[in-house]
């Protein structure tokens, strides 16, 4: 632990070396109370948990914090220090723990702290490592020009695009400040009292957290060993159902349905409930125009997507629904004007027309995955097949430590607690970084022994 603090103090504070060591008192190693506040930060940006800075005010030396470290990652979630009464803070506040791993608690990113440094490869946010082209650059600098000038509120050029794209009209689309914009709006226009939201587990964890904040009522079903479970999906809706929730490929396993499979699941759907098919990642799947193709047959499907991922452009926060007029009318209404700029539309109509190139860099990422894949198997890692831009190890109790280890070895993934570790692909460098920790430590943190 002690490395994994000089590593953060020499990379992120910039603390000289020679005043890092195990003995140095907090103040002789460049810790003022600034510098704590960001040490705090950065070490729940790496470790995946809060650790409050005034825990470590009271620490006199370096090796007293990286032992206070070893004792409060101890106590995480599903490890076999955690006590009793950890277990039941954590069981009695699960909408703050959803709203942590929304805005990022657990995968290193910060809204706080919006400039942190990033540890050396970031294999966490699911977001592609390639910048946008230059085209799309060339068309973010030229809109950037008006940034004096408030945006289109209807993001007129950006739904024309979109409906051309998909031959669909515009009365079709809906844009947002990214999808889960969309998704907001759509669980408030929707919400009533006693209205349930059901959804397979592990999921998108935005998705607890929206229901939660319009007032719906949660309804989890667990996915099956071998990726979804439609049918049981499909049982859990009732009267008070008025939307099903279902991410294909999945966040975080990487499974995805066929045709077949989200066919019979449709018919199985009353009508009078809403289907969102939330295909964030459906570039990398192997059958990406699955909603589109479905749209026009079923009037309560709901096709989420968006420009964060495959296109690149997570930071300008912009993405689309497709769904009956009436229900995109609905949508637009709720959604707060003038929330996608100029900057973003112009990227995301550029980004439709470069489109040939920018699937040519998600072959590659595809690539990437498959061979990473191998390798974890060939360690004796469990990986499940994926059609996304990840990978899922579902380790159960092991998560955390796996997690831990990366952390220290400067790699970022992404721990659900008890659950699994998802491992976004980067680029090869940042991929072979990663194998390497799971090879050094592999039997020790979730590998099965294949003797």
């Amino acid at each position: 632990m002690y490395e994994l603090l000089k590593t953060i103090m020499i990379e992120e504070l910039e603390v000289e070396a020679d005043q890092v060591s195990p003995d140095a008192s907090r103040e002789d190693a460049g810790l003022d109370s600034l510098a704590t506040f960001e040490l705090s930060l950065a070490l729940s940006q790496r470790l995946g948990v809060t650790i409050a800075d005034e825990d470590l005010f009271g620490l006199k030396t370096l090796a007293d914090i990286a032992e206070f470290i070893e004792k409060r990652t101890a106590g995480l979630p599903g490890s076999p220090g955690e006590t009793g009464s950890q277990a039941a803070d954590r069981a009695e506040a699960p909408e703050d723990a959803g709203l942590t791993r929304l805005l990022g608690g657990g995968d290193g990113f910060h809204p706080d702290r919006p400039g942190a440094p990033a540890p050396a490869h970031q294999l966490a946010r699911n977001e592609t490592p390639f910048q946008p082209p230059a085209s799309v650059l060339d068309a973010i600098t030229r809109a950037a020009a008006e940034a004096n000038r408030y945006p289109d509120p209807a993001c007129g050029a950006l739904r024309a695009a979109l409906a051309r794209h998909y031959d669909l009209s515009p009365d079709r689309v809906a844009v947002g400040a990214g999808s889960i914009t969309l998704l907001q709006a759509l669980l408030a226009v929707t919400a009533e009292p006693g209205a349930a939201v059901a959804y397979l587990w592990p999921s998108f964890d935005g998705y607890e957290v929206l229901a939660d904040l319009a007032g719906f009522r949660t309804v989890r079903v667990p996915l099956a060993e071998d990726g979804h479970d439609l049918d049981a999906l499909a049982a859990a809706v009732d009267e008070h159902t008025r939307l099903v929730l279902l991410c294909n490929p999945d966040n975080p396993t990487g499974t995805a349905s066929a045709e077949a499979d989200v066919l019979r699941f449709l018919d199985a759907v009353p009508r009078t409930c809403l289907v969102v098919l939330d295909e964030a990642y459906c570039e990398y799947a192997r059958d990406p125009g699955l909603g589109a193709r479905l749209l026009t047959s079923w009037p309560n499907l709901i096709v989420a997507r968006t420009f964060s991922k495959a296109y690149g452009l997570a930071g300008l926060r912009v993405g689309y629904m497709l769904a009956d007029p009436y229900v995109i009318s609905r949508i637009r209404r709720m959604i707060m004007p003038l929330s996608v700029s100029d900057i973003a539309q112009a990227a995301a109509v550029a980004s439709l027309a470069a489109e040939a190139e920018l699937l040519s860099r998600v072959q590659h990422t595809v690539a990437e995955r498959d061979r990473v894949r191998a390798a974890m198997r060939e360690m004796g890692f469990d990986v499940p097949p994926s059609e996304a831009n990840f990978i899922w190890l579902p380790l159960g109790s092991r998560t955390q430590a796996f997690a831990l280890t990366c952390a220290s070895a400067g790699v970022n993934v992404r721990p659900y607690p008890d659950e699994g570790v998802r491992v976004t692909i980067g680029t090869a460098e940042e991929n072979d970084a990663f194998l390497a920790v799971a090879k050094q430590h592999g039997l020790d943190l979730g590998a099965v022994d294949p003797n």
